[in-house]
């Protein structure tokens, strides 16, 4: 009697085989010849019992957690439709300026995302100097404010009026040159801190011009007088308004980590409060004590024994 195993196949063979088949099927392998590559995603849901209609798209079994998270990184020198200052030849000069001057102080965003060519510093160059101006300008108001509602009713301190009025130009001039050349210091000084820590890396020349045109707050310093003739209000509200609106701007327009923003806009607003008052100290040792040009001199009180005599 012939052996039963050799007639009928277990249950291993049988697997093997019904698998063989649906492969040979599937790859167009038959007897005697080479296999042929003729597999495709429909042929093998069809040999499954499948419809193909049935079945979602590859990208719906993607396992979102395991992606690799994208950041939203804008190119932040596209151009834009242009700021008014851009535009000098529509708006005049100053029209231009004040209208720059009033968007970066109260929409600071909106108008630093227009700019039409962020990539140049020429307009940005132009507009310091401008700024430079408005110092001058301030530096003059507060120094007559000063004039007239202290020092000319305070009997401490005696005023040469001719040598006050030279002073106050010199003054004004070396604040307009300061004012100048200050987005170029803020700049350098806020990139280092901070481009580490932009999702999209800006140029400094982007940095720059955002700075310049933020100095439009410098308006403020117009404002005259203060507790003390030393003491001005204005440039105390400006230094403020700069940094209120440099914060803002640093997250939205530069794209820098908030944390960062506010740290590097704090040490920002230090290291130039400490360059500005350290060079009017300065100033004032090497013009007034040193070469004695002082246009107020305090009037020493006699004392007991020279009344006596």
């Amino acid at each position: 009697m012939p052996n039963a195993d050799c007639q009928m196949p277990n249950e291993k063979s049988r697997v093997f085989g019904f698998t063989f088949g649906i492969w040979q099927s599937a790859f167009g392998i038959h007897k005697g010849d080479r296999p042929k590559i003729g597999v495709t995603p429909d042929r093998l849901i069809r040999l499954a019992g499948g419809d193909v209609a049935k079945y979602s798209s590859p990208e719906d079994f993607r396992f979102k957690g395991l992606e690799k998270k994208i950041e939203d990184r804008p190119d932040l020198m596209v151009s834009g439709s242009g700021i008014p200052w851009e535009d000098r030849g529509s708006f005049g000069f100053l029209g231009a300026f004040f209208k720059t001057a009033f968007d970066a102080m109260f929409k600071p965003t909106q108008l630093l995302a227009k700019m039409a060519r962020p990539e140049t510093a020429t307009d940005a160059r132009i507009f310091s100097y401008a700024i430079g101006g408005i110092w001058f300008l301030a530096v003059l108001i507060q120094s007559a404010f000063a004039y007239f509602v202290f020092y000319v009713h305070d009997k401490s301190v005696e005023i040469d009026s001719q040598q006050y009025l030279f002073n106050t130009l010199l003054e004004g001039a070396a604040a307009g040159v300061a004012a100048a050349l200050m987005p170029r210091v803020v700049a350098w000084m806020f990139y280092r801190l901070t481009a580490f820590d932009m999702t999209s890396k800006a140029p400094p020349i982007l940095v720059r011009n955002i700075i310049t045109y933020l100095m439009g707050a410098s308006l403020l310093a117009l404002i005259p007088g203060g507790p003390k003739p030393w003491l001005a209000v204005g440039p105390i509200l400006t230094g403020a308004w700069m940094f209120i609106t440099l914060l803002t701007v640093a997250i939205s327009r530069l794209r820098v980590r908030p944390g960062a923003a506010i740290i590097g806009s704090i040490l920002t607003l230090v290291g130039t409060s400490a360059i500005v008052v350290a060079g009017i100290l300065v100033v004032f040792q090497v013009w007034c004590t040193l070469l004695d040009k002082a246009s107020l001199t305090p009037i020493v009180p006699p004392t007991t024994a020279n009344q006596a005599r």
